[in-house]
């Protein structure tokens, strides 16, 4: 079994700079990662803006309060 393993694992040719090269398939991945950070960073923006506003019944903190 684990000769069967390592012969599985191993590769036939040798990874030397010569022969790895990036692929589309990787550049596909970056791609969908920055998709995926935008949408994300503009969520969060949307989010942040909304939660700065004053909610309804609170008091603002600045403004003096009357007695």
């Amino acid at each position: 079994m684990h000769d069967l393993v390592l012969d599985l694992v191993t590769a036939d040719v040798p990874l030397t700079p010569e022969n790895v090269r990036p692929g589309w398939l990787a550049m596909l991945v970056v791609g969908i990662l920055i998709v995926a950070t935008v949408i994300l960073v503009r969520s969060f923006l949307k989010h942040a803006r909304r939660a700065a506003e004053p909610w309804p019944g609170e008091q603002d903190h600045d403004a003096p309060t009357e007695r």
